[in-house]
């Protein structure tokens, strides 16, 4: 008791020697980077925890698929309505009172969603992560805007944090079904075992961040209703494009990344171990390109890169349509490039001089808002043209023309860069 007592007190102590205002250049800017991490890390697996264990969900619960589809995506629903309040809870209490609070109620989504007992239970308790989960969306790249401020580590910790959703879902996606569910025999204990890691990390969090309310950012000069703060932001063309480039990234990346285990299993004819495994390995390919290619990207060659990704991504979806079976898998795997699309358009918004770095919170509440948008659409576009004459190939012929019109849109984006400048 008394060493961990003398963790704690240390930990106090290197955080005291280290921690300045935020927007100064010091080494504590990792810790914080750390901590994010971690809670985003949790958040990714809060938000898979039902996918695996669906089966036996429906089963204990006496669920239809119907039923079981409203319950999944209750907190998508919710994500868009909550978002924009989100971001201006985030400017006036700060960013660490919002993670902590943000963190909190993703925990006691997880927990309550092992305790649930019909569908209505299940779906309140999704439902909280959908009020919890925005301000933890827009607490991360808020805290790294106003940590880092050496571009290339800024692009860096953007494309690593918005990875560790990914880390967290091939994490449930792994040991769901081949490790915990074996010896619990329970998908509630599976559920409340994974929710633990978003526990630990709002732990650590509450250890290392600053605790201070805001004073609304911009001072007393800006006590303007929140409506009115939300038109000045969108006001701007600028950034009007990156929100539709933000709805159509996460129509893509919700789309594919909800249907592709379907998609291999019951169109391509793999197994369901099969499925899944190629589908984490593709969310792993995701991984490693949303680490390298943000940090590489900059304000002048943002559309050329972003438009070679979304090539890339076309390219591996049409061939997959038309490819032997045995080949499907690895350009299943390579579409996973998707990933990186979103950190990308998180950087146009941080870096686009059209933005008030005192309205960050809100303006990602307002983007992620709006992305839901497309995040819930996707999902549901691909579930009615699976079911219509085009079936799964119509999907991935759906997928290709977002791709497509994602390419005009970053062409649009980078004429009203130019006029920026």
């Amino acid at each position: 008791m008394h060493d961990h007592s003398f963790i704690v007190v240390r930990l106090f102590v290197v955080r005291k020697k280290f921690v300045k205002e935020p927007g100064h250049s010091n080494s504590y800017r990792w810790v914080i980077f750390s901590g994010v991490f971690g809670v985003y890390l949790g958040f990714g697996m809060v938000a898979m925890s039902l996918a695996p264990l669906v089966g036996e969900i429906r089963s204990d619960l006496n669920l239809t698929r119907g039923e079981m589809g409203i319950a999944l995506g209750t907190w998508q629903l919710i994500y868009i309505g909550t978002s924009p309040i989100a971001g201006r809870v985030i400017d006036r209490l700060g960013v660490g009172y919002s993670m902590a609070i943000g963190a909190s109620l993703v925990f006691i989504s997880g927990i309550t969603r092992s305790l649930a007992n019909d569908l209505t239970t299940l779906c309140m308790a999704v439902a909280l992560f959908g009020i919890g989960g925005p301000l933890v969306s827009a607490c991360a790249p808020t805290a790294v805007g106003l940590w880092f401020t050496n571009e290339r580590e800024r692009k860096f910790a953007v494309g690593a944090y918005t990875a560790a959703p990914a880390v967290g879902s091939i994490a449930v996606l792994v040991l769901s079904n081949s490790l915990l569910m074996p010896i619990t025999e329970s998908w509630r204990w599976t559920i409340a075992i994974e929710t633990l890691v978003i526990a630990f990390a709002l732990l650590f969090w509450i250890l290392i961040a600053q605790f201070k309310v805001q004073k609304d950012h911009a001072g007393k000069k800006e006590e303007r209703k929140t409506v009115l703060i939300w038109k000045s932001i969108v006001v701007s063309k600028e950034i009007k494009t990156i929100f539709f480039l933000g709805v159509a990234v996460f129509f893509l990346s919700h789309g594919l990344g909800g249907w592709m285990p379907e998609i291999l299993r019951e169109h391509f004819g793999f197994s369901s171990m099969a499925a899944s495994n190629w589908t984490a390995a593709s969310l792993g390919v995701g991984i490693l390109v949303s680490l390298l290619i943000p940090s590489r990207t900059r304000r002048e060659n943002f559309s050329f890169i972003f438009s070679c990704l979304l090539v890339l991504v076309a390219t591996s979806l049409i061939a997959v349509v038309f490819l032997p079976s045995y080949l499907i898998p690895v350009f299943a795997m390579i579409a996973g490039a998707r990933s990186a699309l979103i950190p990308l358009v998180i950087l146009a918004l941080m870096e686009s001089p059209k933005l008030n770095v005192h309205q960050m919170g809100t303006a990602y509440g307002l983007w992620f808002a709006s992305a839901e948008i497309g995040g819930v659409l996707g999902p549901v576009s691909a579930g009615r043209i699976a079911d219509s004459a085009f079936g799964y190939d119509g999907v991935l012929w759906l997928m290709v023309a977002v791709c497509l019109m994602m390419i005009l849109l970053a062409y649009a984006l980078r004429m009203r860069a130019d006029e920026s400048n």
